[in-house]
């Protein structure tokens, strides 16, 4: 005699654990009080239309309203779900509620038929009650057939719509019905109602799967039962983190550490290996790009005590994750995140996501450690803030000023260690002690603006000396002076001729004195002494002119042979006689003075006056 075998059949989880009244539903608390209310208030509409993404639960809510219309004893949010009217609701077998897949019955035929069927009264329930399911899906003539209807349908007759696109839904449905907006459920809810279920089915996890579980649903709540159903097939009664990152591709955290850590290493070799890794687990680049931002995220969030609290993990993970932000400056880390941010959004749509995600991690190894200006400006990293010599300028602004005279008596400007006065920087280099002095008209800017206003083209030379045949401070004749010749050949024809090549030289070593050469032309040359014509009125920068001396010297020499002086003539606008001058603007903060010169030198800048 043969023994009888039944076979019972498995039940998925999500559909075991569907909600089956309103206090079940979980992670939309607003849209169920609002729900609850009208059945409270007794101000149910004759229309309701559902959005959201996937798996948030606008078909189960759907049910669940159809259960509370059509209840024992009128419609009520109480309901008993376990009555026999609200059992056939839910196993789909009411004669009440019709549920249509939008889908599959989207012409104006099926239309037409439903308008038909809900011309006769509910068999047992208090209402009709048409649910239509991805109801964007159907066509243009079949919302037109149903606009009228759904306007004004019988009394005994309710719809509910569900839809995840509710754009292609024409508005004036939407205008018709009571809108409901779903939200994607929280990774914190998701992982609360797993833990329920898992206690209840009678198996062992950790809390890290489920964690990974709810993070990789993605707010759905039915893809992360569909998940937890794999990875109970999977590894059995008994779920822990490793059996669920094999069981749902997941990267192994040891692999997103080994990520950041050839960044902070630059280890090309590791990285490298790293990505072929990734590419043999198959793993679509999207998700690993997000799973390197989690990552850079908890590192974030493991720099303050507040943040490890947020961190959904065991101790042992987050004292990893502790130890990593300790190295990280987060500056650096807030700048790979905006990377891979501005990647993922290039990533869509690409024919080689994975050839951007392979070159986004090289470049990544090229970045540079994150700085403050003021540690640059400070010269406490080094580089070009500590390599200058100090210049400064002695205005004397008691003398007056008749006019703009050639015979004034020029100030000479020597180099010192540190000065109380306005101070000008100049980079040091092999040739700089030999280019000692600076004359510059003695003129304050207080007696500029006392010229006459019929004065007309008034001319301002400044002189820029190279080289003099005087003793220098040092009481040494100048090396580089003794060294010109008067070339009788060496004349201004050949200077005009060669100056294009000067220009060239000067705006590669330092484009802000060449920029101001460039406003001038060779104009007199009297065998020592070359005179720039200005070529349009433009505002003359004498300190960056004054920085550029060396720059301006070597390729004189490497042109010329031989260096000479540079005077520039320049055309000064005319100032009205009674505009007055602030007694303190000439009062400059000597700490504002030397960061601005420092941060000129260092971006190779120009103060515009």
């Amino acid at each position: 005699m043969h023994g009888l075998v039944i076979n019972m059949v498995y039940k998925v989880l999500s559909l075991k654990w569907r909600p089956q009244s309103f206090d079940e539903i979980i992670g939309q608390e607003s849209l169920v009080k609002t729900l609850v209310n009208a059945f409270a208030q007794d101000r149910i509409a004759q229309g309701y239309i559902f959005t959201g993404p996937r798996g948030v639960g606008k078909t189960t809510t759907a049910r669940i309203m159809a259960m509370a219309l059509n209840a024992e004893n009128g419609p009520k949010s109480n309901f008993d779900p376990k009555s026999n009217v609200s059992m056939e609701i839910a196993e789909a077998r009411s004669m009440d509620v019709l549920e249509i897949d939008g889908a599959s019955n989207r012409g104006i035929e099926e239309i037409r038929g439903l308008r038909e069927q809900i011309k006769f009264a509910p068999v047992g329930g208090a209402f009709k009650i048409i649910i239509i399911d991805e109801v964007h899906m159907l066509t243009n003539q079949a919302f037109n057939a149903l606009l009228r209807t759904l306007e004004e349908p019988p009394s005994h007759v309710k719809f509910i719509f569900a839809t995840t696109d509710i754009h292609k839904v024409p508005p004036t449905i939407i205008s018709r019905c009571q809108r409901f907006d779903f939200n994607r459920i929280s990774i914190s809810a998701i992982s609360q109602k797993v833990h329920q279920i898992l206690e209840a089915e009678k198996i062992t996890s950790d809390p890290e799967s489920i964690h990974a579980i709810a993070r990789k649903a993605d707010g759905s709540m039915r893809d992360a039962l569909s998940m937890l159903d794999q990875v109970i097939s999977y590894s059995g009664g008994d779920i822990k983190y490793e059996l669920t990152a094999k069981a749902l591709g997941l990267i192994e955290l040891d692999l997103f550490f080994s990520f950041t850590e050839s960044i902070y290493q630059k280890d090309h070799n590791t990285m490298i290996s790293l990505l072929k890794r990734f590419s043999d687990k198959g793993v679509p680049a999207k998700e690993l790009i997000i799973g390197i931002e989690q990552h850079i995220r908890n590192i974030i969030y493991a720099c303050f005590d507040s943040g490890l609290d947020l961190l959904e993990m065991n101790k042992e993970q987050k004292n990893m994750y502790k130890l990593e932000c300790e190295k990280w400056d987060r500056r650096d880390l807030y700048r790979i995140c905006q990377v891979l941010m501005d990647t993922l959004s290039n990533i869509h749509g690409s024919e080689y996501p994975y050839l951007i995600l392979e070159m986004t991690a090289l470049k990544l190894l090229e970045m540079d450690k994150s700085i403050y200006i003021d540690e640059i400006l400070s010269g406490s990293l080094g580089g070009p803030s500590q390599e200058v010599a100090s210049v400064s300028l002695e205005s004397d602004k008691s003398t007056k000023l008749p006019d703009y005279d050639k015979n004034i008596e020029p100030k000479i400007l020597q180099p010192k260690t540190k000065t109380s006065g306005q101070e000008y920087t100049m980079k040091q280099n092999d040739e700089a002690d030999k280019i000692d002095k600076v004359i510059v008209p003695s003129v304050s800017p207080s007696q500029k603006n006392l010229v006459d206003t019929n004065t007309e083209n008034i001319k301002t030379e400044d002189e820029i000396v190279i080289n003099d045949d005087k003793k220098n401070p040092n009481g040494k004749i100048d090396e580089m002076a003794s060294k010109i010749s008067l070339d009788p050949e060496f004349n201004l024809k050949k200077i005009v001729e060669l100056w294009p090549k000067l220009l060239e030289g000067v705006n590669k070593s330092r484009p802000s004195v060449g920029a101001i050469l460039e406003e001038f032309t060779p104009d007199h040359y009297d065998g020592n002494t070359l005179t720039l014509k200005q070529n349009k009125d433009f505002i003359f920068n004498h300190d960056i002119i004054q920085r550029g001396i060396n720059i301006i010297q070597q390729e004189q020499t490497k042109i010329f042979g031989n260096p000479f002086k540079l005077k520039f003539a320049q055309a000064e606008k005319p100032v009205l006689k009674n505009e007055t001058v602030s007694e303190n603007s000439d009062e400059i903060d000597n700490n504002n003075e030397e960061v601005f010169n420092k941060v000129v030198d260092l971006f190779d800048g120009e103060i515009l006056h």
